[in-house]
């Protein structure tokens, strides 16, 4: 197995804050927007699934054409689908950790206003993984460069549209199928030769 310690090390974190959320889904459930049921929310979560299925397309297009690789990395496909599997998992559960930590800090200042308590859920999130990102992903995988403006707009959408998705809707399968689609295609980009004939960057 190729996957770096590094990885495995943060994985073990993810898992933690993982154990943290499923074991305290009494704690966790007054964090997020209040559960309704009706035909209109039915219908916007409809639209808001499909909303978080093409920005995270578009995202993993947008970083393949843009994304500048030094070199290829030496993944074998059992490698990818390992870690596709698992980051998608478990990151996207240290993510929610995040956005209810936020999301607690809010309720704390304004209990009364959901939008407010899902803008420091989102803050908080946002900082995470600005500060993942940049620190840890840009050094464990293999030499890139990504667009400097075009991705952090991506992403930082394709976040806020994965985190309203948890917030308002509690559709955690949902964004845990678009975080493996994303990364497998993109990690996939820096270990393989797959799209290299579509990169507008060399």
């Amino acid at each position: 197995m190729a996957i770096e310690t590094n990885i495995w090390i943060y994985w073990l974190f993810c898992a933690i804050a993982t154990i943290a959320i499923v074991k305290n889904r009494e704690f966790v459930e007054p964090l997020l927007s209040p559960s309704l049921n009706s035909p209109q929310k039915a219908q916007n979560y409809k639209i808001s699934l499909i909303v978080g299925w093409i920005i995270t397309l578009m995202a993993t297009i947008a970083y393949i054409l843009f994304t500048r690789k030094y070199e290829t990395g030496a993944y074998e496909i059992p490698d990818l689908l390992v870690f596709s599997v698992c980051n998608g998992v478990l990151e996207q559960f240290m993510f929610i950790f995040w956005l209810l930590l936020g999301c607690y800090v809010g309720k704390l200042y304004a209990p009364n206003i959901p939008k407010l308590i899902f803008t420091f859920g989102y803050i908080s999130h946002a900082i995470f993984s600005g500060i993942i990102h940049a620190l840890f992903w840009l050094k464990v995988l293999p030499s890139h460069q990504p667009a400097i403006i075009i991705m952090p707009i991506f992403l930082s959408t394709m976040s806020l549209v994965w985190m309203w998705l948890v917030w308002r809707y509690r559709a955690v399968i949902a964004i845990i199928a678009m975080h493996i689609v994303i990364d497998f295609l993109t990690v996939g980009h820096l270990h393989f030769t797959w799209f290299e004939s579509f990169q507008l960057v060399s």
